[in-house]
């Protein structure tokens, strides 16, 4: 198993979330249309014990998210910054990496407060900070469908795209093996043009990116210590043991050739990146196939993540 970061450029809006299971989805429908369903098959039928790619999330680029760590109970004089920097998703990630061998709760409020001026970030969006000048949204209101009539019966509904600067960059951890590096960058070339997340038939979630086989940083994924910072939108394996964390509930569907005849969508539980683990064997999250309910359809809920020392 061998780690490498893709940094995404977006070259129009976008209305998707970059969460790592969304990811694996567009690679492995990629992998289908580039080299074959019967190929992909193949790399799938050991997936669940042995996966062949795990991303993590998309950040902001130089972010990370903010790890949950044992609470740091603040002093009087600092009370005025701790209900902001709460709010907090992504931090610095090189505050983390300077702190790997001793990443506290404490370490991170101080280095926060230090500024004496908070920025609060939307965990649900795009957006690193509320008022950044390169992040811009807008909603949009569609026709609602029908699932059974397939007709527009029900009304409007709302989207909210971002659009970003130019310059604005995310960039993506993913881990891999059994593929070369050839196939992943061909595929990612296939998903760039194809465009990414929904309504990308219409032009939504177009991209550039640079794949760095050799990152600065790669040593955090490698080097193994007592903790484990989660990186992606993770289903909980059995041998991981919560330390702090969150989570959140999805809504995935069938997407491609599947989605017509299986539109509606299935709910489950995940933990989001910043949650962190007691390192245990094995791999980090898993893989499920009953949240589909159909043989040979599952969702991808491994993780990709940073080995740390710390409470």
């Amino acid at each position: 198993m061998d780690y490498a970061k893709i940094t995404i450029k977006p070259i129009s809006p976008f209305i998707t979330v970059l969460q790592s299971d969304t990811i694996f989805g567009h690679f492995a429908w990629g992998y289908r249309y580039c080299f074959g369903e019967s190929k992909l098959n193949k790399l799938l039928e050991t997936f669940k014990q042995k996966p062949f790619i795990v991303f993590s999330d998309g950040f902001i680029k130089g972010t990370l998210p903010k790890p949950f760590l044992k609470p740091y109970l603040p002093k009087n004089e600092e009370l005025i910054f701790a209900k902001e920097i709460k709010k907090i998703g992504f931090i610095d990630k090189e505050l983390i990496f300077k702190n790997i061998d001793n990443l506290k709760d404490e370490i991170i409020f101080k280095k926060l407060s230090e500024n004496k001026k908070i920025n609060s970030p939307c965990e649900k969006s795009f957006s690193k900070e509320k008022n950044k000048k390169d992040i811009e949204s807008q909603i949009t209101q569609k026709n609602s469908i029908n699932r059974n009539s397939n007709l527009v019966t029900e009304g409007l509904y709302s989207i909210k795209e971002s659009f970003f600067g130019s310059g604005f960059e995310f960039e993506v951890y993913f881990k891999y093996q059994d593929i070369d590096k050839k196939t992943i960058k061909e595929v990612f070339e296939f998903i760039s043009k194809r465009g990414y997340g929904k309504d990308k038939t219409t032009g939504k979630g177009r991209f550039t990116f640079d794949i760095d086989w050799d990152f600065e940083g790669k040593k955090y994924f490698l080097e193994k210590k007592d903790k484990y910072l989660n990186l992606s939108t993770m289903l909980k394996s059995d041998n991981m043991h919560l330390l702090y964390g969150k989570t959140i509930t999805k809504f995935p569907k069938a997407g491609g050739i599947y989605a017509y005849s299986q539109p509606f969508k299935n709910p489950f539980i995940a933990y989001v990146p910043g949650s962190t683990f007691i390192v245990g064997d094995g791999e980090f999250g898993r893989a499920e196939e009953k949240i589909f309910n159909k043989s040979n359809h599952f969702q991808n809920g491994y993780s990709i993540g940073i080995y740390f020392n710390g409470e």
